[in-house]
């Protein structure tokens, strides 16, 4: 049933859907809108930010393993992925009321946190599906096709906020500028897309009919099965390998992705619409980046993507470190981002392939471990460094060391099986 049409397109769908948390809340708009008018200062709000998003993506690491396992206890991973969602998604509604004199600082900090850990949360349940519903030749394809939707989806979502709000001299809606709705609108927005983009997957997949099929939860159990696992891993050194590489680049590319706003507006004093179009842009070379790599990675493995993309975005990174005009900035900027989708889609197929079918979820939830249990690391970093010296560069330089030791590590990883690319 699962492998239907319908249910991978729907599948591919919740990433265009939950991109919109990470694009609009965590990356362009709402991280700057904290920064730039909710905080009491811009670098106090940098240090505020980095931290939430940091000690929230620990958390969620923490976590992961056990969600995982109660996924594949309860085989139940629709129920918690519609419940994780829900939470991200009603929270991303609630900032509207985020303006200042409004809504608490604390409380904006405390949803904040809460919504980035249950975004992380569902990340264990959507990426374990992978397996139930295409074949380990179609993963790739697969994979880079919704994360090539997902970034698609953030573009989209991008030019209608714009082109509805920001962007005409008399908008359709009268929102008023001094109190910051004509901002605020876009975070109603972002939760109303994920809810309804959401939707397809939650009415169409279904959870395998199984002995194991049950509506309760042991936590005992959950936590004895991870205790196992943690013992077999001697059996899966190369995935132990993997996954502390993993641990590496996805800090640093998570650490971009929670600072990128603050960067350039800190730096290259971008305003809102640019922070859009640079939004717009970068998302359309990640997604054709996923889609391209998507056709070629059976062919030449999944590991040799990471690793071309990783050499990419060090040099390209340290290339912006260089340079103070805005305009070369953005170029670089949106050719940094054509390797963000492939190596986050490449690092999920490798994984896939590499996993227990029985233990598909809580392997996942080791994966999500993998990439957040140190996540907190690249926007503390990112933030202590710049408010310490108050410069932003400082900070983005550190974030390099973080890219070439998770390709050091890689090269302990063995190249994964090269699978024959057809339908």
């Amino acid at each position: 049933m699962n492998s239907k049409f319908n249910v991978k397109l729907s599948w591919s769908f919740y990433d265009w859907a939950n991109s919109a948390w990470s694009a609009i809340i965590i990356t362009f708009i709402f991280a700057r809108y904290f920064v730039d008018v909710l905080a009491p200062d811009k670098d106090l709000g940098t240090l505020y930010w980095t931290w939430t998003i940091g000690i929230s993506s620990l958390v969620a690491a923490l976590l992961s393993p056990i969600f995982g396992s109660i996924s594949d206890q309860s085989q139940r991973s629709k129920f918690w992925l519609i419940l994780s969602t829900l939470i991200y998604a009603l929270i991303a509604l609630s900032f509207w009321f985020a303006q200042p004199k409004g809504m608490d600082l604390l409380l904006i900090i405390f949803l904040l946190f809460i919504g980035n850990i249950s975004y992380e949360i569902s990340q264990i349940f959507y990426n374990g599906q992978l397996k139930l519903i295409t074949t380990e030749k179609n993963y790739a394809k697969l994979s880079g096709f919704a994360w090539g939707l997902g970034y698609a989806g953030t573009v989209i979502i991008f030019i209608i906020y714009y082109g509805i709000f920001l962007l005409p001299s008399d908008p359709i809606f009268a929102l008023d500028k001094t109190t910051y709705e004509n901002i605020r609108i876009s975070f109603p927005i972002t939760g109303v897309w994920i809810l309804l983009f959401s939707l397809p997957l939650f009415l169409s997949f279904k959870d395998p009919n199984s002995n194991t099929l049950t509506s309760k939860v042991n936590i005992k159990e959950s936590f004895n099965q991870i205790i196992k696992t943690f013992k077999d891993l001697k059996k899966y050194k190369n995935i132990i390998w993997f996954l502390i590489a993993r641990l590496f680049y996805m800090d640093g590319i998570n650490a971009i992705f929670a600072v990128a706003a603050i960067y350039a507006t800190l730096v290259f004093g971008m305003s809102t619409t640019d922070i859009i179009m640079l939004g717009i842009g970068t998302n359309i070379a990640a997604g054709i980046g996923s889609w391209i790599f998507s056709f070629i990675e059976n062919k030449i493995g999944s590991k040799n993507i990471i690793v071309f993309s990783l050499i990419c975005i060090f040099i390209i990174s340290l290339i912006i470190l260089l340079i103070d005009q805005k305009n070369t900035f953005i170029i670089l900027a949106i050719g940094l981002s054509s390797f963000f989708g492939p190596i986050q889609s490449a690092s999920r197929v490798y994984f896939a392939k590499s996993i227990p079918d029985e233990k598909k979820y809580e392997f996942f939830g080791f994966y999500s471990f993998s990439g957040k249990v140190t996540s907190f690391i690249g926007p503390i970093l990112f933030g202590t460094i710049s408010y310490s010296f108050s410069s932003p560069k400082l900070g983005m330089a550190s974030l390099l060391v973080l890219f070439a030791v998770g390709l050091l590590i890689l090269t302990k990883v063995k190249n994964d099986r090269r699978v024959e690319n057809r339908l």
